[in-house]
């Protein structure tokens, strides 16, 4: 799957848009994204963006519905806030920073499948994770293939927030998945997320963002947190699938990949 989506992407093309959005008047004018897009076009519009991020953007280009839920979680503790990679998901913590309060919050991120990219392309995602993690002010971003203690961790302090991909696939980690309902059809996913949720105590707040082409706006919506001690890893996964799915079905042109005959197969079954 991982080579299918390198090959759609071409970083030297988003880099120009957005060297062309920054030089106008406006600065923070999102990149140009002609009406009605499809999902390529979506992919380097969002990619694009990242070399947009700042607060003052942030602040103009983005609306919060459901912050309460977040901000109920966080009077709890931790939070783990999980989406999938529809949108522009790489918006979100500075989103979460900038408009929610300020928490401490930063991302798990892959590098395990750069290896699978071109030079070019692996710097420009290196990149990706660098200027959205400024976005918000990240002192660090944890990584899959590292040590699960630092995201353990940093779950353990009080009101800090971890956002987590559910659709995250690692060939070479080959790790074992579960079936669940999404869209209306059976799909393959593992339940890191989940399980991190139970081992820490965080609160976990299904998240997704959309944008409107013709607003030039993006909605982020948070849902009520899910506590990990009432449910099963595979329960508190299928859940934040349900609350995550109709903003797919509704905005599947704004998919970074074509998420159902991806995740159609398993990699490995649990």
């Amino acid at each position: 799957m991982w080579r299918r989506l390198v090959s759609w992407f071409q970083p030297s093309k988003a880099a120009e848009a957005a060297e062309k959005a920054i030089v106008q008047a406006d600065v923070d004018r999102p990149p140009p994204l002609a009406m009605p897009f499809d999902l390529a076009a979506y992919r380097q519009f969002m990619c694009a963006e990242t070399f947009l991020y700042r607060a003052s953007y942030i602040q103009k280009r983005v609306d919060i519905e459901g912050a309460a839920h977040y901000a109920q979680a966080l009077s709890k503790g931790s939070v783990i806030v999980v989406f999938v990679h529809h949108g522009s998901w790489l918006l979100m913590n500075g989103a979460l920073h900038h408009l929610c309060g300020g928490a401490p919050i930063t991302s798990i991120a892959s590098r395990r499948n750069l290896e699978f990219c071109t030079p070019e392309e692996k710097d420009f995602w290196l990149g990706v994770h660098k200027r959205s993690a400024e976005s918000c002010n990240a002192p660090v971003i944890f990584y899959t293939d590292q040590s699960p203690i630092g995201p353990v961790r940093w779950l353990k302090q009080a009101n800090h927030v971890l956002t987590v991909a559910l659709d995250v696939r690692e060939p070479a980690a080959d790790k074992p998945e579960q079936s669940f309902q999404f869209m209306g059809q059976t799909i393959y996913l593992q339940t890191g997320p989940a399980k991190l949720a139970q081992l820490t105590g965080a609160q976990v707040v299904p998240a997704a963002i959309e944008y409107n082409g013709q607003t030039q706006r993006h909605l982020l919506t948070l849902y009520s947190a899910i506590d990990p001690a009432t449910c099963t890893p595979e329960t508190l996964t299928q859940s934040a699938l349900d609350c995550i799915g109709p903003h797919v079905t509704r905005a599947p042109e704004q998919q970074f990949y074509d998420l159902l005959g991806a995740l159609q197969t398993p990699q490995k079954l649990a």
